[in-house]
């Protein structure tokens, strides 16, 4: 099977769905933003205060390319991926693209930001919201919604797949 590659905004639940669903498929995961802190032995967060968005993006490139040599790999990206053309291109050519959609109000209920450099400022979400949606959307091979139990998110994807 392809690897699959989950892109979605930052506490979407790319991560968790990604964990459950690669031990269903019996795949290997991989979180992209923890691959990345382990190479950079320092947290995202951390990467950003001391060089800046540009160098992370830069980072997060190469460590896609790295990842993307793995086979048989559930693959959670940061919600950032989308902002380079050529990582999507990358993700295209090998992986299929699940787009984890989930509402804006639930994320900004759910989740911690102060692990999250772009979202310390909530209202900075919704301007990224506005940016990447469009692009999650153009990129994916599909879209699900997660907006019940990570299961049902999971055995959607699950599902698609046995139909494709």
């Amino acid at each position: 099977m392809k690897n699959i590659s989950l892109i979605g905004m930052p506490g979407s639940g790319k991560t968790t769905i990604g964990r459950v669903l690669s031990k269903k498929l019996g795949m290997k995961f991989i979180d992209l933003d923890r691959y990345i802190e382990e190479k950079a032995q320092m947290k995202i967060t951390r990467i950003f205060e001391m060089y800046g968005e540009d160098y992370f993006r830069n980072i997060e490139s190469h460590s896609l390319l790295d990842v993307l040599d793995t086979e048989n790999t559930v693959i959670s990206t940061g919600g950032g991926i989308v902002t380079r053309e050529e990582n999507m291109i990358f993700l295209k050519k090998k992986t299929i693209i699940f787009y984890i959609k989930r509402d804006l109000d639930i994320i900004i209920n759910n989740v911690r930001f102060d692990n999250r450099p772009l979202l310390k400022d909530k209202n900075n979400l919704y301007k990224l919201f506005e940016k990447r949606s469009m692009l999650y959307e153009k990129y994916c091979d599909y879209a699900i919604v997660n907006d019940a139990s990570i299961y049902d998110a999971v055995d959607k994807i699950i599902k698609i797949l046995q139909e494709d």
